[in-house]
């Protein structure tokens, strides 16, 4: 009886463990950015609204801009995750 116990308790934090691992080695993230950029597992946003994504893609733009480059790509995101560089920008065309 006391086997028989044992052995259902051991076939039960088999089967949670086994359950466990393979949520985590299955769970695909959902932004590639986040998970390249920081290496934690990410949830479920679209690459396109990710503020780190948004923000570097900002940033090169200002940096083409600067160096005189053809900035190609339009600006799709609005005012959305504006960098400090970009307000104060918009402040002085707006005044």
């Amino acid at each position: 009886m006391i086997q028989l116990t044992i052995g259902a308790l051991l076939g039960a934090a088999a089967a949670l463990l086994a359950v466990a691992a393979h949520r985590r080695l299955t769970r695909h993230p959902h932004c590639a950015w986040c998970a390249t950029a920081s290496g934690w597992r990410t949830s479920d946003h679209d690459t396109q609204l990710c503020r780190g994504y948004v923000q570097e893609r900002r940033r090169e733009r200002l940096r083409d801009r600067a160096h005189g480059r053809p900035v190609i790509e339009p600006d799709p995101w609005g005012h959305m995750w504006l960098l400090p560089e970009e307000i104060a920008e918009r402040a002085e065309a707006e005044a």
